[in-house]
């Protein structure tokens, strides 16, 4: 009995020695949204918004405070968390790519001053550590996952903080082990934007630090067009005199500036992103969705690329470009078909990652340097889904677009609901309504051309 009670006694001091919390952030989504004035600043200091990321190193470290100070706030409120425990903290990011798009909207004045930031944040606390993923898709999220799953079993780490409300794709993950109460007690999900459909429905508890993260994503009005030639126009931008904010749910409201940064800011990633408008692409089998409504059967699973039908030859889709765009009696641009929607093939079609861009214009500004896949040999079906994918993000120019190699969507692709109503709310008549990323302008054109309009470049 009693070497049973000093096993208990070696167990519980080991269970006791060193406790601490994990905070694992997604920079590519988040840590832009470490610029709002935090509530608990008895007297915030003036101009404290952009001014953190822009301000380098000397931001960093203050934005560390920050973070660090709500957390230990938290553990002292929280009585299952030892007042004692450490905080680590780790923030992985592309940080060119995020460089870029700060620099482009205007938050900062040097693409220096975020790599100077990340380096002032990791030397503001001993435990924070600021990482550089460096180019590349899912590098972030790669990480964030394994280093989840090494701390999450861990007896000394008392709870993890995951950042990462932005992306739908970190339900993957965490619904493997939902349903058990060790693991979902150990996790807490972070919110900076609301949290995306999936991450939603998780039994997950989270926490808000009002004013530390961001609850809206950062604008960027020119976000798919830097780097591009001038006649390839980035998908919407409302027509209002400001810019407009898309909440994390992806509906537009009228402060809003149009666009949520994404997690690696590449033309590339235009209309393979999370297309967080658009909820049939994870849809609820109670819910409307396209894929009930196709008229055509799911396609069959496509065999692997060396046994598929010949590619189609980016020099064929350059030699058969159009020289006219087809118009209603509005005089509105009318698309060609798009392919039946079908949600197993857009996933999968999606999750091979081609460059929109390089595939249906030939003409990706990247290069070498694109994140995305250009080597892979699409089958015709499959850049038929690509288009119909692409044409999933509105076009800036709507329906008197010009642009003959335009990939956007220049009117709303969702079917009307099915049981024949729809909102009236903004004009937006498609299965989404009011929530639905297209211009209510973009709704209900009429698909009868009655004229083609000659294009002279």
């Amino acid at each position: 009995m009693k070497a049973i009670e000093a096993e208990n006694r070696a167990f519980r001091a080991c269970w006791d020695r060193d406790p601490f919390v994990v905070i694992l952030i997604d920079g590519d989504g988040m840590i832009v949204s470490l610029i709002g004035t935090p509530t608990w600043l008895a007297r915030p200091p003036q101009a404290f918004s952009d001014a953190l990321l822009n301000a380098g190193a000397m931001g960093g470290k203050q934005a560390a405070d920050h973070l660090h100070a709500c957390m230990a706030r938290f553990i002292d409120d929280n009585e299952n968390i030892p007042r004692t425990s450490k905080i680590v903290t780790r923030v992985y990011a592309n940080l060119q790519g995020l460089a870029d798009i700060c620099f482009k909207v205007g938050i900062i004045d040097d693409r220096s001053r975020i790599e100077e930031f990340a380096r002032g944040f990791t030397r503001g606390k001993h435990l924070f550590d600021f990482v550089d993923v460096g180019p590349g898709k899912d590098r972030a999220d790669e990480k964030i996952i394994e280093t989840l799953k090494l701390y999450v079993g861990n007896i000394h780490c008392r709870q993890i903080f995951f950042g990462c409300s932005h992306d739908n794709g970190y339900a993957r993950v965490l619904e493997e082990d939902a349903q058990d109460s060790f693991f979902n007690t150990r996790i807490t999900l972070l919110e900076g934007v609301p949290f995306e459909k999936e991450l939603q429905e998780l039994p997950f508890q989270s926490q808000k630090f009002e004013g530390l993260f961001r609850d809206t994503k950062i604008l960027n009005p020119d976000r798919f067009a830097y780097g591009l030639p001038s006649s390839f126009p980035p998908p919407f931008l409302p027509p209002t005199g400001r810019p407009a904010l898309m909440n994390g749910n992806g509906n537009n409201t009228p402060e809003s500036s149009a666009y949520g940064l994404s997690r690696n800011p590449s033309v590339s990633t235009v209309a393979s992103n999370d297309l967080s408008g658009f909820a049939v692409l994870t849809p609820q089998s109670t819910a409307p969705t396209w894929a009930n409504r196709a008229a055509a059967p799911p396609p069959s699973k496509s065999p692997p690329p060396s046994k598929s039908p010949p590619p189609t030859k980016l020099t064929q889709a350059r030699d058969t470009t159009p020289t006219t765009i087809p118009r209603n009696r509005a005089g509105q641009r009318v698309d060609p078909q798009s392919a039946n929607y079908n949600k197993d093939e857009v996933n999968r079609v999606k999750n091979i990652k081609m460059c929109n861009v390089h595939f249906l214009r030939n003409e990706c500004p990247f290069g070498a340097h694109c994140t995305h896949v250009h080597t892979y040999k699409p089958t015709r079906g499959e850049l038929e889904t690509l288009k119909l994918v692409a044409r999933m993000a509105p076009c800036i120019n709507g329906s008197s677009c010009e642009d003959l190699k335009c990939i956007y969507g220049h009117r709303c692709p969702a079917p009307d609901p099915k049981n024949g109503s729809s909102s009236t709310k903004g004009g937006k008549t498609c299965i989404f309504a009011d929530k639905c990323k297209f211009p209510p302008e973009l709704h209900g054109i009429d698909t009868n051309v009655v004229k083609r309009i000659v294009i002279r470049n």
